[in-house]
């Protein structure tokens, strides 16, 4: 409650105090004896001067009241203003909030939309996925059915000799390769690469089943696998040397043996195990230069690179030949190119030289022509 409204009522409540007190007053002075008419004459004048307040008291509490009544419009007028303020606070928070709550909508909107599209990504990929296993169930058979044809030494044999094939395809110049090629007493050997010093004969070996064996086996039994497959391939390096490299025969002091599994050349001449022969020195000592397909590729590559400056160190004498060539040729063609100037200049000497006595001649015609057309008598006039 406000100061002024709390003031009005304790004017209020004060004035109604002092009428009833004012009427107690009254009550007693009208018993009062008449032998006391100088104590009412007093008691008059006091009611006088009462009356006279309450009536200025009336007066403050009517003006008590209008002030009241400005204050409680001004108050109202306030309070309807800031009714007002916040009401248009409240319109513009509540209008923020629908506009961020519409964005929120959207954005949730657009999320889903998002969700929904990788939901439809992920089943799109969860069906290749599906696919891909029924291609990898489909793969695992074939390379079973590989495994079963792999038991066969030929089939491995023609593996071997295929991939040799193929990565000699890729590389070398095909006249620089004999697939299969036969030495004098009828031996062949898988590739022969035709150098410029020489022959490089290239044989494949795929000792797969010692080398399987080898990798299945149990960690006492490890050892004597190994062993086996180390001994296996110790036989085929002899065999290469042996069979293979033939300098009498045009080829080189030195011969490939192609492994087509890079875990089989690791383990054999990468893998050292102490107290073991080192099977890399072994087939050094004997000629013969061990290659995976990786390691087949660099070297390759690296004799190619020789072909390639071979063919053009041939190709520059060639030039320097064709250069010599026309060099003389271009100093035959001077010659014959002076003899015809110096026959143009001849000719043209007699040219000129016919044309002169032409000329002459032609005078001489002309002079005659005209002496033969003189009638007789002319002269005489």
């Amino acid at each position: 409650m406000s100061g002024p409204m709390f003031l009005g009522l304790v004017l209020a409540a004060f004035l109604l105090g002092l009428l009833a007190l004012l009427g107690v007053v009254l009550r007693r002075l009208s018993r009062i004896t008449g032998e006391e008419k100088g104590r009412a004459v007093l008691l008059e004048g006091l009611r006088g001067d009462l009356v006279g307040r309450v009536d200025g008291l009336e007066r403050r509490n009517a003006e008590l009241q209008t002030i009241l009544t400005q204050q409680l419009g001004t108050t109202q007028h306030l309070l309807e203003q800031r009714l007002s303020g916040q009401e248009q606070s409240l319109r513009e928070q509540l209008t923020t909030q629908a506009a961020s709550l519409q964005s929120q909508t959207g954005i949730l909107q657009r999320h889903m939309e998002g969700t929904q599209a990788t939901l439809a990504q992920v089943t799109e990929k969860m069906g290749m996925v599906q696919q891909t296993s029924l291609r990898m169930a489909e793969l695992g058979k074939d390379i079973e059915g590989l495994q079963r044809l792999l038991r066969a030494p030929k089939a491995r044999g023609e593996l071997g000799e295929l991939g040799l094939e193929t990565i000699l395809r890729d590389i070398l110049p095909k006249d620089r390769v004999v697939y299969q090629y036969a030495f004098a007493d009828g031996r062949k050997v898988d590739a022969m690469v035709l150098l410029d010093r020489g022959l490089l004969p290239i044989d494949a070996k795929f000792p797969m089943e010692d080398f399987q064996r080898y990798l299945e086996s149990e960690e006492d039994d490890r050892p004597k696998a190994r062993r086996a497959f180390l001994a296996n391939l110790k036989k085929k390096i002899d065999d290469i040397a042996k069979l293979y490299v033939r300098p009498g025969e045009g080829t080189l002091p030195l011969a490939l043996m192609y492994l087509p599994a890079e875990s089989l050349y690791y383990e054999a001449f990468v893998v050292h195990v102490p107290e073991e022969e080192d099977l890399w020195r072994y087939a050094y000592d004997r000629s013969v230069l061990p290659l995976s397909p990786g390691t087949l590729t660099a070297y390759l590559k690296t004799v190619a690179l020789g072909l390639k400056a071979a063919a053009v160190e041939q190709n520059a004498r060639q030039v320097l030949d064709l250069l010599a060539t026309l060099e003389r040729d271009l100093r035959g063609f001077e010659g014959g190119f002076e003899t015809l100037g110096r026959h143009l200049a001849n000719a043209h000497q007699k040219y000129d030289e016919g044309q002169r006595a032409l000329q002459r001649l032609s005078g001489h015609l002309e002079r005659a022509r005209d002496l033969g057309s003189e009638r007789p008598g002319d002269s005489g006039e």
